[in-house]
């Protein structure tokens, strides 16, 4: 099981410079994957999609792909495109009645006035090389998501222990419900009826249909398969986010019908005891790939 938030880095320098991969992750319905990238790169954008499909299924993942150059070109700088820039910006905060004076920094600030005298494209090999990286980086993520997704699970886990331990006190205060609702209904017809004959067939049918319609037997051992496929969902190594959710969607419908039916108020507060570590639940599971 794995988390789908996470981040991960990888760099190596080759001839054209030093390349720079980050990789960030959070969660997502499906897979989104963003590319920021030199326009040098553009071409590979389907190429560098299909590695990152291949490592993630699900998330929403921002790379940054870098190459800086380290060969210490000489920096030229087009002293007309300059001038323009200058004239231009002039007019600008005339027209506009802005009083702000006009530093060289903000003519630096247009990119087309120098250039390191790069390369318009890579080579062959840095692109074979920013393939790796991409492909490091991204494997990187996915063992730091990995370990995320463990501490989840481990999370998971425990608050699945508790819910088994609240439905097993439901269990205990139900079972002796059949024998325990005859009884206080005859205590109340009785009471109704004075000295008056009750007639004992038919209180054994209204105690039957009592027990029928509050019989929460059904509700209990699905809840039970419920956690049971939970837990074993949390050891499979596909993702499981979307099935997780699933189920704590069953477990919610199964818990509303207990209170429904039991109409006890201690088993009411340990459905709102089992609900509130279900919510819990669920809000980690968004997390989960």
């Amino acid at each position: 099981m794995k988390s789908m938030t996470g981040f991960a880095s990888s760099a190596i320098t080759d001839k054209e410079g030093k390349i720079t991969i980050e990789a960030r992750s959070e969660n997502h319905r499906f897979l989104d994957i963003k590319l920021q990238m030199p326009e040098q790169l553009n071409a590979l954008e389907a190429d560098f999609m299909e590695i990152s499909k291949k490592l993630v299924s699900r998330g929403k993942i921002k790379l940054s792909i870098n190459i800086e150059d380290t060969n210490n070109r000489v920096i030229k700088f087009n002293s007309e495109a300059g001038k323009n820039y200058l004239a231009s910006l002039k007019k600008f905060i005339r027209e506009l009645g802005i009083k702000d004076e006009i530093s060289l920094n903000h003519i630096l600030m247009f990119k087309e006035l120098y250039n390191g005298d790069t390369k318009k494209t890579i080579s062959k090999t840095t692109l074979n090389s920013v393939k790796k990286v991409l492909s490091d980086t991204l494997k990187k993520l996915d063992k730091s998501r990995a370990i995320e997704g463990k501490k989840l699970s481990t999370d998971l886990l425990k608050r699945i222990n508790t819910c088994k331990k609240l439905i097993l006190g439901i269990r205990k205060k139900r079972k002796n419900f059949a024998k325990e609702a005859s009884k206080k209904l005859k205590e109340r017809i009785e009471n109704l009826l004075d000295d008056t004959n009750i007639d004992e067939t038919r209180l054994y049918q209204e105690v039957a249909i009592l027990t029928e319609r509050s019989d929460i037997t059904e509700e209990l051992v699905r809840l039970d398969a419920h956690f049971e496929k939970f837990i074993e969902t949390t050891n499979s190594k596909l993702p499981v986010g979307k099935e997780l959710d699933f189920l704590i969607q069953e477990m919610n419908r199964e818990s509303g019908t207990i209170s429904a039916k039991s109409k006890d108020a201690n088993i009411s507060h340990d459905i709102i005891s089992l609900r509130s570590e279900l919510e819990k639940m669920r809000e980690q599971i968004q997390n989960i790939e």
